[in-house]
This record gives structure tokens, sequence and C-alpha cells, in this order.
């Protein structure tokens, strides 16, 4: 395990704001945000390396998915937030999601971010923040692996926002990934292998709450997902969270986004870069805050 970088905060009385009304609700049976069409958002987020490298990620996620606290095996495993790679391989993306279980029923109550590449073998950066392990209790409020304790749709316990979201930012320079909670860096561990070479041009698919390679659907809710082509620091992942209030990306911080999506009504892309990186909403629905 390793102790990624971190930061304190102190946690304001949340004040409703007329910015953001609506979110993006993904019922996980047929709710997909999708586009095929990428244009030049692969090279882009490369950055200064290989695709992967110099990336931030950041957006709000409301648990709506329901795990029971009785048969101890949940009917889901995992709730796909997003992903940016091959439409038929796994081993050529950058993918993110929540764990609950493994493949035997084991429970894991952990949130993933990977990069991983296929040529020549399973390449990988790997890092996962366990919400019940070492300090991050005190940061997600989730405090053991049983169900009643994960992150879930009426655990009360979850560290969210008075909306019930929790902003998360995934921050990678060339090595480990951080994971921040809430502007807060988790405590992770890494599942890393190899030196990545990733392929720009095997990059053909871009998802929220749904994995073409797999055609598997998540129950959640998301907005303000962005996308900066650098490592943004821990101070900058502070302000992105504006003390649980959400706001616009572009008035936080000077960086800009590479895309910005704020999901209040639609899946488009408002950053300043107009690629036309557009999502194509199936069966998603803008319920409010």
């Amino acid at each position: 395990m390793q102790l990624a970088l971190s930061n304190s905060i102190t946690t304001s009385d949340y004040c409703e704001t007329a910015y953001a009304t609506q979110y993006a609700s993904f019922n996980g049976t047929s709710s997909r945000a999708i586009t095929n069409s990428l244009g030049r958002l692969p090279t882009l987020i490369s950055g200064t390396g290989t695709t992967g490298d110099n990336v931030s990620i950041v957006m709000w996620v409301k648990a709506t998915w329901e795990i029971p606290d009785s048969p101890a095996d949940s009917s889901t495993n995992v709730i796909p937030i997003f992903y940016l790679g091959s439409d038929t391989d796994v081993h050529e993306a950058i993918r993110c999601f929540y764990s609950i279980e493994d493949s035997s029923a084991n429970n894991k109550n952990d949130l993933f971010i990977e990069v991983r590449t296929s040529d020549p073998s399973n390449l990988k950066q790997v890092e996962f923040g366990r919400l019940h392990f070492s300090t991050n209790p005190n940061i997600t409020g989730s405090t053991s692996a049983d169900h009643a304790n994960m992150w879930r749709s009426g655990n009360t316990n979850i560290n969210t926002n008075a909306d019930g979201f929790v902003q998360l930012a995934f921050v990678r320079g060339t090595g480990d990934w951080s994971i921040y909670w809430n502007g807060q860096a988790l405590t992770t561990g890494d599942l890393d292998a190899g030196t990545l070479a990733s392929t720009v041009g095997n990059y053909d698919s871009f998802s929220l709450g749904y994995w073409q390679y797999a055609d598997v659907y998540g129950k959640l809710g998301i907005r303000d997902f962005a996308i900066w082509n650098t490592e943004l620091s821990a101070g900058k992942v502070e302000l992105l969270y504006n003390n649980g209030i959400m706001a616009d990306y572009t008035t936080l911080i000077n960086d800009n986004p590479t895309v910005y999506y704020p999901l209040e009504e639609d899946g488009n892309d408002v950053s300043s870069n107009a690629l036309g990186v557009n999502f194509n909403l199936s069966n998603v629905t803008f319920d409010n805050l």
C-alpha cells in the first residue's frame, strides 16, 4: 500500500446555488452516454507523453445503486463510472469503476482507476482506494467492507455534499495515480505492471456509466465531468471541490479543462477547446438536485 499526497480541508455548510439544478441519472440497465467520434481528444489528453500521462479527471458522482444487506451476495459487482479507450479491448483504455464484489462474491469496497496498454503485453498503471482502509474512513465515511457500510444509496454515513454527491478526482503525472474524495487524497494500493506504451489510434470509445467493450451498464448520477491534459496539484483539486458547492470549474482554477460536460441538460462539451466531442445519450434522464 502507498499513501497518496494528502491535503487538509475544512468543510463548510453547503449553500444551494443556481449553477447546478439537475444531474444526469443512469438507470443501470439501458442508460449510457457514449461517443465514438473522439477527434483529437486522445492526442490532447496524452499531455507531454503516453496517453494516461499528465492527466486529471474530475467529476461529481451520486450513489443511486443499491447493495442489499442480505443476502450476502450483491446482484451488481461493479459500477462503471467512465471509460476511454478501445471499444473491444479493456487492456487499451483508461477506466474507472467502483468494485462492490469480485467474481467469487468477496466484498471489495474499492474505487479503481486504471490505464492499460496491450502492446506488447498487459502493461498497466492501476490504483485503488479501499474506502474503509487506513485513514480512508475519516474521508469517505465507509468503515468496513460489509454491505451496510459500503458506498451505496441510503447509506447516510458516507461523506457527501448536501445533495448526496461525492467529488472524485483522479490525477496522474507519469507514475502512480492519486485518488481524491471530496478534495482529500485517499490511501491507495496499486496493481502496476511494466511501462505503459499506449497507442492513441486504439482509443475509439468514450462513455459515462457504460463500458462498450463488455456492454456493462451502471446505475449512478454524474455531474460536471471534466478532463485536463495536465497533472493538477492537490491544492487545485481542493479548489475544484469548493467546500462541496457545485460550481463551474472554469471559475475555480485558471487551468481550463480539455473537455467539460456539466451534464445539466445534455451531453455536450462546453470547453473552450471546441473539440465537438459531445455524448450521445440513451435513456439518460436529468433529475433535480
